[in-house]
């Protein structure tokens, strides 16, 4: 990790968009030049993040799903500025679209895609990836119509794939908003089928699977 002072610091964010801030200030920018900074704070004095910042963990997920062969951004610089009290990642651009943007067009609402996003789902519990911040607003269709994770410091990678209770779990969050709950119910089907055609469970966890994911959703 590299200290910046309070000049070095202005010069990265120079002429920088704001893509997201907040009450405590910036916590997204687009630099125009294929690059993104993002902001990390302590949220309370006394927590993990006091020995692993959330800019660590963010930049140590990345390189774990980079490892797995999951799309997700490359880290460019991880950074510490005194002066404004913050952790800043760098990373390289993320080309793509939110999956709830697509999924919100008419002709990219098919049954296909649903299906395809089950898949990609079920191949992350497989990897034993468990993404809290798992939902359509944190995950980009890429140009070459893949999937890709961005905002990955909430997250935990296991070295075997998910238990069925903890697949579930993490389904509620991908679930949280009422519009994605909403856009998958359209395709439920065919998400579910995707899902398990990927998910490698055996036949009586893929029927439980299938019970509660639209209990879930009723």
């Amino acid at each position: 990790m590299e200290e910046i002072n309070k000049q070095q610091y202005q010069l990265l964010i120079k002429g920088a968009t704001v893509l997201e801030k907040d009450d405590f200030g910036l916590k997204v920018l687009d630099t125009g030049k294929g690059s993104i900074v993002k902001f990390f704070r302590r949220k309370r004095l006394f927590s993990t993040a006091l020995f692993l910042p959330y800019a660590c963990r963010f930049v140590n997920n990345a390189k774990k799903l980079h490892h797995l062969g999951i799309p997700t951004v490359t880290i460019e610089q991880l950074l510490w500025c005194p002066s404004i009290q913050r952790h800043i990642v760098v990373y390289q651009k993320l080309e793509g679209l939110l999956l709830r943007d697509e999924f919100s067009k008419p002709i990219k609402g098919s049954s296909d895609a649903f299906k395809k996003f089950g898949r990609f789902i079920a191949l992350l519990h497989h990897k034993g990836v468990y993404f809290r911040s798992a939902h359509l607003r944190n995950i980009l269709v890429l140009p070459n119509k893949e999937f890709g994770l961005i905002d990955v410091s909430d997250m935990q990678i296991k070295r075997t794939p998910l238990k069925l209770a903890l697949r579930l779990r993490n389904f509620s969050h991908i679930l949280r908003y009422q519009e994605d709950k909403n856009l998958i119910h359209t395709q439920l089907d065919a998400f579910i089928a995707g899902y398990l055609d990927e998910s490698q469970l055996n036949p009586k966890l893929a029927r439980q699977f299938n019970e509660d994911i639209r209990s879930m959703l009723a």
